[in-house]
């Protein structure tokens, strides 16, 4: 109830919140605007949202260019949803977390001894190596690049004929596959389905009320999905997203991202100080190299040399990146319509959240 309590009061105040913080940024603001449009020209993409919180309260958040070409429909970070790709794993991660904080999971624990039906394989690997991409496992399931129809139902035929690509932890390999089977994991210990866990234990406790799996029928704020063929912009083919919730699969929209990285930000919205720690902390190989990714995020320091944590992700007809900066307590999003863009946009965040760190390193 107290959680509840908390989302509505800051809905409440959401607008006077985003008004006072946005003229105290304005010179960066505007700056934002007019390196986003220039951008957007450049990549041509047919839009783009971008939200940016500090210390937990909005203080730019605007659309780019359209949700639909042909209709002109214009983007609303507020409604617009797009696909948000492998920014899910964080929200599978963060349920992951929870069924740790309540004694159901245990980092440490292999795959094998929560799911006793798998098939074993040389080396046993836990839920710790499965999150932070060094179990082995290799990047999809060798039936799924070809079948496009693969499903859970395939799961455990296919997983029992695919062999670990290396030893777990001398080498990090990402794998939306690990992370299937991390969602099964979920399922067996929530006692549900692994989205009904995510949204209990994420989307509802955030109030996400724009965030929910993409079962391809889309409503009017749905964006339009792009893609590059023939070196033009063109619908994209249909996403097959049946078995893909844990690694991918969920539309949102940028200000709805921004709450859910002020989730990762504070501790208690969603998970524990300690808990928080795990997920986001570098894991390491054996050589004792760091991965600079922890359980569902990766952790590293940007151009400039600020620490930040999150996940970036591209799937058919979108990028998404989300970025969460502790100590200036900054987090953006950007969502983008089209799935192949020619420009680092990392970089270009980076660099358009550098005025921001810099003003706030200067006690604004």
């Amino acid at each position: 109830m107290k959680n509840i309590l908390f989302i509505l009061i800051s809905f409440a105040f959401w607008p006077h919140q985003l008004s006072g913080q946005r003229t105290l940024f304005d010179k960066e603001n505007n700056k934002t605007r007019d390196k986003l449009e220039h951008f957007l020209k450049q990549v041509d993409a047919p839009g783009m949202a971008v939200s940016i919180s500090y210390k937990g309260n909005v203080i730019f958040s605007e659309g780019f260019g359209y949700a639909d070409i042909a209709n002109k429909v214009k983007i609303d970070p507020s409604k617009t949803k797009f696909r948000i790709a492998s920014i899910t794993k964080t929200i599978t991660a963060a349920t992951l977390g929870k069924l740790v904080e309540l004694g159901s999971i245990d980092f440490n624990n292999t795959a094998n001894f929560y799911l006793d039906s798998l098939s074993k394989k040389k080396y046993d690997f836990t839920i710790r190596q499965l999150g932070g991409h060094l179990s082995g496992m290799m990047r999809e399931p060798s039936e799924e690049r070809f079948n496009k129809n693969y499903s859970r139902k395939d799961f455990y035929r296919v997983f029992s004929l695919d062999e670990l690509e290396f030893e777990p932890s001398t080498k990090i390999q990402y794998s939306n596959y690990g992370f299937k089977l991390l969602g099964l994991i979920v399922e067996k210990k929530c006692g549900m389905s692994l989205t009904e866990c995510q949204k209990k234990y994420v989307i509802d406790k955030l109030g996400l009320r724009n965030t929910m799996m993409d079962t391809g029928v889309y409503d009017s704020n749905t964006t339009t999905f792009y893609s590059i063929r023939n070196r033009q912009v063109a619908i994209s083919p249909p996403a097959k997203c049946s078995f893909k919730y844990a690694e991918g699969c969920y539309l949102s929209t940028s200000e709805d991202l921004v709450i859910l990285g002020n989730g990762f930000l504070y501790s208690n919205r969603i998970l524990n100080s300690e808990t928080l720690k795990q997920l986001i902390k570098s894991q390491h190989l054996k050589n004792g190299e760091k991965t600079n990714y922890g359980i569902g995020f990766f952790s590293s320091t940007d151009y400039y040399g600020n620490y930040y944590y999150g996940h970036e992700g591209r799937y058919v007809g979108g990028i998404s990146l989300l970025y969460v900066y502790p100590k200036e307590e900054i987090v953006i999003t950007c969502l983008i319509n089209l799935d192949l863009i020619n420009k680092d946009l990392k970089s270009y965040i980076q660099e358009i959240l550098f005025r921001y760190i810099d003003k706030i390193h200067n006690n604004l």
